[in-house]
């Protein structure tokens, strides 16, 4: 006996046992009018077992890629259930948001693929579509890891308008330990840009003349 006929006499039982006319039903009429997830043209087995309704297969019999939400990466690894919280399949959100918490509070936005991508949360410069605003990533900032300036526990971690641009916010340390030349006893600026106008290395330097701090 297969699996689909076991479904289809499961059906009927529990018609009887409701007091329902036990009418036998096509695989058509079972799936738009009896099952809990709605109008779909999937039969049962090939998600459920003969068995039982739970647990379904590991390994379900089906292409998601037929749905028009392709799963990638990591969504390729979760459980149909940590999704489909609703048994309507269809009524599944698709936006990042409809299943992931914002730990940015919506302050960079809703779009979550301008930083990140399905095969985890962690970034690298590369990945980043948007940070050419307030902060252009020119020279050794574009190869800097971006936790080396988003640390954990700063002020806005990970809010682009929250952390300062100023170059002291993360320079400032290396200023004061600088003795060739000493940039504290000779009052330079901490406006780095001053004197090193090129961003590739702090060995490329300007004139010094007049860079005096304010």
């Amino acid at each position: 006996m297969t699996g689909s006929i076991l479904l289809m006499h499961a059906i009927i039982l529990f018609q009887i046992s409701a007091g329902l006319p036990a009418i036998p039903l096509s695989s058509a009429d079972r799936n738009s009018n009896l099952s809990p997830h709605g109008p779909m043209e999937v039969a049962c087995e090939k998600c459920h077992t003969s068995s039982a309704w739970k647990p379904i297969r590991t390994k379900p019999d089906f292409d998601h890629g037929k749905t028009g939400y392709p799963l990638r990466g990591l969504h390729a690894v979760v459980s149909c259930e940590e999704c489909h919280v609703h048994p309507v399949f269809a009524n599944v959100g698709r936006n990042c948001q409809d299943c992931h918490a914002d730990i940015h509070r919506r302050r960079n936005g809703a779009q979550c693929d301008l930083c990140h991508r399905v095969g985890g949360w962690q970034v690298s410069l590369k990945d980043i579509n948007a940070h050419q605003d307030r902060f252009p990533l020119i020279g050794a900032h574009a190869v800097t890891d971006c936790y080396s300036c988003h640390r954990a526990g700063a002020v806005g971690q990970f809010n682009r308008q929250g952390l300062s641009t100023e170059c002291e916010s993360c320079h400032l340390r290396a200023f004061q330990r600088t003795t060739s030349p000493n940039h504290q006893a000779l009052g330079y600026s901490t406006d780095c840009q001053e004197c090193h106008t090129n961003m590739d290395s702090w060995r490329i330097v300007a004139s010094m003349s007049g860079k005096k701090r304010r």
